[in-house]
């Protein structure tokens, strides 16, 4: 496979792409039937390129979930496209090959987005993961809260599992900021296919406490 490096963006493109190759490797070992032959091959070459990284990593603190521009230049906010903020995301990062395919963008007051989970994120048959399902909820939801104008810290997350959520299909994902008392954010979210919600969660989200004290 060939990469294109895009001069505008630095090596943003290259490693976001370098990215993804890897998570479709954890898909292949995931899914392997392989051979002892062809799974020595491979851990050859993965080992090989874990030689060729290693001198590359950083070190210490800074590498969290939401990196905005101190962390990583160039990367920032878009309206239709909010996971580009939190490339380091294990549920939406475009920088982590353990992330999902999913896409977020800002509609009005709520959040709206896209979802396609592979094998690798598989619970009972043929259906994601329970606790998959979970941590992309505690993600969206707390994307709502953001584009409301509030930032918190997960409270309480309550999921519902209405019906099974498919593998390898679109998921349509929606959240919304419906409630603000104070640091108490509340907010809503669900998970579509075809219109059908398969999935849906309530959670309560706790602002910071301002020097003040306010409560």
């Amino acid at each position: 496979m060939s990469f294109h490096r895009d001069s505008d963006k630095g090596d943003e493109t290259l490693v976001e792409a370098v990215s993804q190759e890897a998570g479709k490797l954890i898909e292949l070992l995931r899914c392997s039937t392989a051979p002892d032959a062809a799974l020595a091959e491979a851990t050859h070459h993965i080992q090989a390129a874990m030689e060729i990284l290693a001198p590359h990593l950083q070190q210490g603190t800074g590498w969290s979930t939401v990196s905005i521009a101190s962390d990583t230049p160039g990367i920032g906010w878009l309206d239709d496209d909010l996971t580009r903020c939190m490339p380091f995301s294990p549920v939406s990062g475009r920088r982590n090959p353990i992330a999902p395919s999913i896409r977020l963008r800002r509609d009005g007051d709520e959040v709206r987005g896209e979802a396609t989970f592979s094998p690798t994120y598989a619970g009972p048959p043929n259906s994601v993961h329970g606790g998959i399902i979970a941590a992309v909820f505690d993600e969206l939801l707390a994307m709502a809260n953001v584009v409301s104008g509030s930032v918190g810290f997960t409270g309480t997350l309550t999921i519902k599992y209405h019906r099974h959520t498919p593998l390898d299909r679109p998921i349509e994902l929606w959240a919304v900021n419906y409630r603000n008392t104070g640091r108490k954010q509340f907010t809503r979210g669900e998970m579509r296919v075809d219109g059908k919600v398969t999935a849906s969660a309530e959670g309560l989200f706790i602002c910071p406490a301002s020097p003040s004290g306010e409560s």
